[in-house]
């Protein structure tokens, strides 16, 4: 566990097909909305080797997954 005003240590091992640590929340603002973003990992990993035919869907689908969230803030 990190002491206060440390970050714990990132998770990504360097092995995955894309790996976003963020072990401390950072502050953004989004639209003039101050926000803090916290995400301590997102890991895609696959258990057989990928070709890169594969790897290039897995990556647009995972980029249509993160724009859908843009889709879900409210407009107002």
């Amino acid at each position: 566990m990190a002491g206060q005003g440390q970050c714990p240590q990132g998770c990504c091992t360097g092995n995955e097909i894309l790996c976003i640590s963020i072990p401390c929340p950072i502050s953004i603002v989004l639209l003039g909305i101050s926000l803090q973003l916290e995400l301590p990992c997102v890991r895609l990993t696959s258990q057989q080797v990928l070709t890169g035919t594969q790897a290039a869907q897995s990556v647009n689908a995972l980029t249509g997954i993160i724009g859908a969230v843009g889709n879900i803030l409210p407009t107002t």
